[in-house]
């Protein structure tokens, strides 16, 4: 298991791990199944919880989180442009987050005639990243409810 440290406290980034994947070159038919590691696991945003970015003045709803990324709506394809940095205010609950974000992707959405829009975060401090993890871990809960394993999600 991989652990970040901060301060007295330790904390593991927000991931899923363990899951089945076929080694390189396997067929269908004979296949052993290795661990996989899914990194950048983003919680579901519903219309209902408090959560929202702020980027360039204009507040975007924010579809899905996670410790090391974000995932947006946004009107248009040309609003963002990836590879660009921007400075993002992060509103997750009570909780006020400045931070800043890399834009790692962005496509049309198959749904809403909106576009989503990934952003990695760059250079999350300690205290933010801990306000961030206990959010996600709380609304893991409220989502998948209390019989599901979140506390083992996110440990290498």
């Amino acid at each position: 298991m991989t652990k970040k440290e901060s301060g007295t406290e330790e904390i593991a980034p927000w991931e899923l791990t363990g899951l089945p994947v076929a080694p390189a070159g396997a067929t269908p038919a004979n296949t052993d199944l290795q661990k996989i590691i899914r990194k950048n696991y983003r919680e579901p945003i519903l219309d209902d919880d408090p959560v929202c970015a702020e980027i360039d003045g204009r507040t975007h709803r924010v579809c899905d989180i996670g410790s090391r990324g974000l995932g947006l709506l946004v009107p248009a394809l040309g609003g963002f442009l990836a590879g660009t940095l921007y400075d993002i205010t992060l509103h997750v609950g009570d909780n006020t987050i400045v931070l800043r974000g890399k834009v790692t992707h962005i496509s049309p959405s198959e749904t809403s005639g909106e576009c989503h829009c990934g952003i990695e975060f760059i250079d999350l401090d300690k205290k933010d990243e801990q306000a961030l993890q206990h959010f996600l871990s709380a609304h893991h809960a409220k989502i998948f409810g209390e019989t599901s394993r979140s506390a083992d999600l996110g440990r290498d």
